[in-house]
């Protein structure tokens, strides 16, 4: 434990001195975020989150990813079986040896309502009834995960279970370092028998680093990548731009905001690190898709290894850069942008921007939103017909049993309950019924009357489950553009990377620095800081990151994806 507490500090100084120096970027999953750019920052893991936070857990359940072939689930997995979780009054769990009561410390990322202390104590009361075990649930902050959740872990805290996320620490670097407990097969059968059933077998796959579990995923997925962008229909009309149907119809309306409101103190859009702005305006209208820290272009068909590349070398990339300056020198953003921490959906909210960047779900909230406030908000996607989406995966958020905790064998039984039993899963996810959500007749869920103390699935993003009722009132206009998401849906068929992860173990140094410089660089770039000098300066970083090491690294991540296809 103090071996693991001096290395994650050392880890910590250093990213803490790299933020300190230009902007707040996190490295990528699995090597380095240098190839992939801001796509894989943790500020765009707080803006994932966040829209995960504000539109609940309606996620359908017969999705692609959900109906994917389950190879990789651990042996004894059922698959999907047990989705209406344990029956009311029964106990599965009643044969274990539970006789000594113990409490299991749950450190989660999210939204904290005014009632959360109280509903929290409600499911830990039924689980105390269940396995005599309590559970507290501390919450980071959004505005704070970057820097409190790698102190967790660093020992400081007494913590059982933790949320995962790919872009959080990131999760790779903190399963190399030892942060977590190793889930094997036997161990998972033994104490985690209701999620052996339930688990949807795809996502076995997709939670496993180097051949090893360390995560168990979620048991429901989206499209969680930001498609679209929400804009306000009056600012869109009172400057003539025409509905958006792509990216240029929205730069059109982001000039004619900035250029138009520079008294009213609204923003075209007011952006800032933790808005996703590579995943949007690059990779989602590109069609490109992630593989380690490199990228491949689905609109290839089916995924070769030798077409993997890093964005920073792409000229798209460098017209990114050059677009994102030109829109700071037009003030579509304040010009301090790199220094806020206000997620785009709150100054959306608060009419501080004119758009929004979001999930279909979140931008179904802004519209309801801001129709209580006589502001008639629209949702467009901008991804172009060729493009492709992609059903996020269910490591997206997941749940980790700490290498150092007390009782690993009980924090893995409190998970099991947590994921499986009905009432104690729903009222983590949506408090209380009749006070914090209203279920209707068709299983969907519609705010209650005190929504606003325990936000639907503020937090509990880990345990979505297929238990859950689905999101309610979700206008037509939205589903028909998620109905063009399904039919953009790259086939899985075409890009069988689930399970795949880089072992960087040959080249941690070079990932470090890689890491390191993205952290420095990559925000300034989203942002347009450096102005008139970005092409000079993007020629600079690309020259560091070269220098660091960057072609190796796709080399070796071509070669490692080779022989994991060769072997599938």
């Amino acid at each position: 434990m103090k071996r693991y507490s001096i290395i994650l500090a050392a880890a910590l100084v250093l990213a803490l001195l790299a933020a300190s120096a230009g902007c707040g970027g996190s490295p990528a999953a699995s090597t380095t975020a240098a190839g992939a750019g801001a796509a894989t920052t943790a500020a765009t893991a707080a803006a994932d989150a966040t829209e995960a936070a504000a539109v609940g857990a309606a996620e359908p359940a017969d999705t692609a990813a959900g109906a994917a072939d389950g190879a990789g689930a651990p042996e004894g997995a059922e698959g999907a079986g047990g989705a209406n979780g344990a029956e009311a009054g029964a106990n599965p769990w009643a044969g274990f040896d539970t006789s000594k009561e113990l409490n299991m410390i749950f450190y989660a990322v999210g939204t904290k309502g005014t009632d959360h202390d109280r509903v929290v104590k409600l499911a830990s009361d039924r689980m105390k009834e269940l396995i005599n075990t309590t559970v507290e649930v501390p919450i980071i902050p959004l505005s704070d995960f970057q820097t409190k959740y790698p102190l967790v872990l660093a020992g400081g805290e007494d913590v059982d279970i933790i949320m995962t996320h790919p872009y959080i620490g990131p999760f790779t670097t903190h399963a190399d370092n030892g942060a977590f407990y190793e889930l094997t097969d036997s161990f998972l059968s033994q104490w985690m028998p209701e999620t052996m059933k339930s688990q949807i077998p795809v996502s076995w796959n997709q939670a496993m680093y180097k051949g090893k579990l360390y995560q168990i995923p979620r048991n429901q997925s989206d499209y969680e990548q930001a498609y679209g962008v929400v804009v306000r229909k009056d600012l869109r009309e009172k400057y003539g731009v025409p509905e958006i149907t792509g990216f240029a119809q929205f730069e059109q309306y982001l000039f004619a905001v900035a250029g138009g409101e520079k008294e009213s103190g609204i923003f075209a859009m007011y952006a800032n690190p933790t808005v996703p702005m590579t995943l949007t305006f690059l990779n989602g209208i590109n069609s490109w898709q992630t593989v380690g820290s490199a990228l491949w272009d689905s609109k290839k068909g089916a995924l070769d290894p030798d077409d993997l590349f890093m964005m920073v070398e792409t000229p798209e990339y460098r017209e990114y850069c050059l677009r994102m300056a030109e829109w700071a020198r037009r003030g579509v953003w304040p010009s301090n942008a790199i220094t806020g921490v206000t997620h785009i959906t709150d100054l959306f909210s608060e009419s501080k921007s004119a758009s929004d960047i979001c999930m279909y779900k979140a931008a179904n909230t802004d519209i309801i939103d801001m129709e209580k406030k006589g502001i008639e908000a629209e949702y467009f996607s901008i991804m172009p017909p060729e493009a492709h989406t992609r059903i996020s995966p269910y490591n997206y958020d997941a749940l980790a049993i700490t290498s150092f905790s007390r009782n690993p064998e009980r924090a893995a039984l409190a998970i099991d309950v947590m994921k499986n039993d009905y009432e104690v899963n729903n009222l983590m996810q949506g408090g209380v019924e009749g006070e914090h959500y209203i279920l209707e007749a068709d299983n969907t869920h519609s705010n209650g009357p005190n929504a606003d103390a325990y936000p639907w699935s503020g937090w509990a993003w880990c345990l979505r489950s297929l238990m859950n009722p689905g999101e309610g009132g979700i206008a037509p206009s939205v589903m028909e553009i998620r109905g063009q998401y399904d039919r953009a849906n790259l086939d899985p068929a075409n890009f069988p990377v689930d399970g795949f992860t880089v072992d960087n173990s040959a080249f941690v140094a070079e990932t470090a620095l890689l890491n390191s410089l993205n952290q420095e660089w990559a925000t300034s770039f989203d942002l347009g800081v450096f102005g008139g000098d970005t092409e000079a300066k993007l020629d600079e970083y690309v020259g560091l990151l070269k220098e660091a090491g960057l072609d190796m690294v796709l080399e070796e991540t071509k070669v490692q994806l080779k022989d994991f296809l060769a072997n599938q």
